[in-house]
């Protein structure tokens, strides 16, 4: 199926792109969902292998799930036609570079810079449908250069900032730093985004405080645009 391109493109629109990584146990996915980097009014897809956003709320409206490309590609084009906030994920589906690029290719012919309602795209765990760190080629790759002139907002997911493009590292204004698996991990990190390196190594997951029950929760720092500019916060899985 030929898609269209996307349309009306808008170079006054800012670019948002975000992107989380941390080990497991770091709260990455619930950090989509309740740092309020995606904004209510916005449309949303996400490309989610293990439903890990079926039916939970995002900014208010439950997350549909879409078995299939073609279901999804039916109701994200008619919701970008109704211009009302929506959430669908496309569920269950092999995490492989060409299903990856297919997605990208119904996100891309959504685009549209002139329209009412900016389209987020999540993609969970990256890293394990890309083969090469250091361009994400195709049009996976062109959504990250340039979706944000089409009105498109870009998130990831991975565990080791190492293992995945540095195209997504490079075109992310802000970073969500979780808990890491190494000190290696943790300097790459460091040294990339110039966050503090000892404050990268205190950083726990929620596994770590499971003993809180329904309070646990897992520490993050979130670097924006400009040289120091982060903060660190705390975010609760279960809450």
């Amino acid at each position: 199926m030929k898609l269209p391109n996307p349309v009306n493109k808008n170079n006054a629109l800012n670019a948002q792109h975000v992107c989380y990584m941390g080990t497991t146990g770091s709260c990455k996915t619930t950090a989509i969902r309740k740092l309020k980097l995606i904004p209510k009014s916005a449309q949303v897809v996400m490309f989610d292998p293990y439903a890990e956003h079926s039916e939970q709320r995002l900014e208010g409206l439950k997350v549909v799930p879409c078995a299939s490309f073609s279901e999804f590609y039916q109701r994200a084009w008619y919701g970008r036609k109704q211009r009302k906030p929506f959430r669908l994920a496309l569920v269950n589906q092999e995490r492989s570079r060409d299903n990856l690029e297919r997605f990208a290719q119904m996100v891309w012919s959504l685009g549209d810079g002139q329209h009412a309602h900016e389209l987020h795209c999540v993609i969970e765990e990256l890293a394990k449908c890309t083969n090469n760190t250091a361009k994400l080629d195709g049009v996976a790759g062109e959504l990250w250069t340039g979706g944000r002139g089409f009105g498109l907002v870009m998130h990831a997911t991975f565990q080791r900032s190492q293992e995945v493009p540095k195209t997504v590292l490079d075109e992310s204004k802000h970073i969500y730093i979780g808990a890491v698996s190494s000190k290696r991990n943790a300097r790459y990190i460091a040294d990339y985004y110039d966050v503090p390196y000892e404050s990268i190594l205190s950083l726990k997951g929620c596994h770590e405080r499971e003993h809180l029950g329904k309070g646990k929760y897992a520490d993050y720092i979130l670097k924006s645009p400009g040289i120091g500019n982060h903060r660190q916060g705390k975010i609760y899985p279960a809450r």
